[in-house]
């Protein structure tokens, strides 16, 4: 039986936004090349709308049943390693990182590792969901893919300013 619902996948994604807009807009503040800094903002304001869009879906799927004590220990123990992770461990830390980013292709290279965690952590999470649940999550990792296909596709071709 699955333990992890949707509305816990949702929550986690809200945190996960939130820090991702944080990133974004202090590294978009320090970006000099006008493409790099463009899609930092570009990026940010994604993540503002999908932490929009994920607080709708939150709603609709509504508060997660209360699971027995064991299986609780063993996600709340995934949960809380996947979330104390860099990428995860709030917008103070984003900020943070963002302050030590050197050149553009740092903070390029930085935020496609954010958006592959992401990812690997919304494909974890649907498959740990009930059948019934999964779309949501499917519909998170869409949003995700079209962060890191547009970050990669900007760094294969060299658009960054900074030396990598």
């Amino acid at each position: 039986m699955a333990v992890f619902t949707a509305a816990e996948a949702l929550n986690a994604a809200l945190r996960i936004e939130q820090n991702g807009e944080a990133f974004y807009t202090a590294a978009a503040g320090k970006a000099k090349d006008p493409q790099v800094k463009g899609l930092l903002q570009e990026l940010a304001g994604w993540e503002r709308q999908h932490y929009k869009t994920f607080q709708e879906l939150a709603e609709q799927v509504g508060e997660p049943p209360a699971p027995a004590a064991p299986e609780w220990e063993e996600y709340n123990q995934y949960l809380q390693a996947t979330l104390d992770s860099a990428l995860f461990s709030g917008p103070d830390k984003a900020l943070a990182l963002a302050e030590e980013l050197e050149n553009e292709t740092q903070a390029m290279r930085m935020a496609l590792g954010f958006e592959k965690d992401s990812l690997l952590f919304y494909y974890d999470l649907r498959e740990i969901v009930p059948q019934a649940q999964r779309e949501v999550v499917s519909d998170i990792i869409r949003e995700e893919k079209s962060h890191a296909m547009r970050l990669a596709s900007m760094l294969r071709s060299g658009e960054t300013g900074g030396q990598g």
